[in-house]
């Protein structure tokens, strides 16, 4: 998501297991600081964490309501409490919280205390930093985890390794998905209001347009004329299969185009930053890739 503000989210329904957060607001409550526990700075990627860590520690989420732009969100001193009293922290990285690393700074947790998806070796500077939508990114933060909470604490090591052998098994599936859906959709031009979208649609073999206005949007910049111009003329004249939008945000000119792209009967994906309560992540993303499918003519 861009540096602009967010507003109110209307996610589609989604099939649940059971929610791994019960939070309906912002803050949670925290462990004691003597018991183990975890920090995650977005609720995305505390429930990976929590897949894996709980019971044996504690995992909470400080941002788990999409009004809230983690770009821009102000941390609190219970914030800092909770990542000083925290035996792990969990973020994305790549400077989408970048709040969650002046927390860690100023406590006195370990580095290697300090699990960030954007640590794994597919991810360099300046790419793109919506890395759960990135099914690689999230194995390998999935696989980083388990060892440091077998670090952290050593007499739960199987329990860990166990737990997290069942959340890589269903990463596993949700990459076989989008590779069964890959040959169908490979090539076919799509475009986004922004770069949220990027990651699993490179995946899936996508053809990404509209590049410039999604980098403008992300900066919380005004789109070039000629980028614009380029993005209405696409969608009027059908050139795109799907238009994927964040629901997070209302932008003028993002609006603009997705009642251009209601207009010209061409799909459209919803998609958010924040995970809905009540699921996983595997299920959110399971969810997702079904959606994308139908969208662009796939039966599943």
């Amino acid at each position: 998501m861009g540096l602009g503000k967010t507003k109110g989210i209307l996610c589609p329904i989604l099939l649940g297991i059971g929610a791994v957060f019960g939070f309906a607001t912002m803050k949670v409550g925290y462990a004691a600081p003597h018991a183990l526990s975890v920090v995650a700075a977005e609720n995305t990627w505390g429930d990976l964490a929590a897949q894996i860590a709980e019971p044996d520690m504690h995992v909470s989420s400080i941002l788990v309501s999409p009004a809230v732009d983690p770009h821009l969100y102000a941390p609190t001193p219970d914030d800092a409490r909770r990542v000083a009293d925290a035996t792990l922290v969990v973020a994305n990285g790549a400077g989408y919280d970048t709040w969650m690393d002046h927390l860690v700074q100023a406590s006195a947790l370990p580095q290697a205390h300090y699990v960030r998806a954007d640590a794994w070796a597919g991810w360099h500077e300046g790419d793109n930093a919506h890395l759960w939508y990135d099914l690689n990114a999230v194995a390998d933060f999935a696989q980083r985890f388990e060892k440091a909470c077998e670090q952290a604490d050593p007499a739960h090591a199987k329990a860990y390794a166990e737990r997290a052998r069942k959340l890589q098994a269903d990463i596993a599936s949700v990459q076989a998905q989008a590779l069964a859906l890959r040959p169908h959709v490979q090539g076919m031009a799509v475009a986004a209001t922004e770069p949220l979208f990027t990651p699993l649609a490179r995946y899936l073999g996508l053809d990404m347009k509209e590049n410039d206005f999604q980098i403008a949007i992300m900066n919380d910049v005004e789109p070039p004329p000629i980028a614009v111009a380029a993005f209405e003329q696409d969608l009027a004249q059908r050139k795109l299969k799907l238009l994927a939008y964040n629901v997070q945000v209302e932008e003028p000119a993002s609006k603009r185009l997705i009642d251009l792209a209601h207009k010209a009967d061409i799909p459209i994906l919803p998609l958010a930053e924040i995970m809905p309560q009540g699921t996983h992540w595997q299920i959110w993303i399971s969810s997702t890739l079904t959606q994308i499918g139908h969208l662009l003519g796939v039966a599943q």
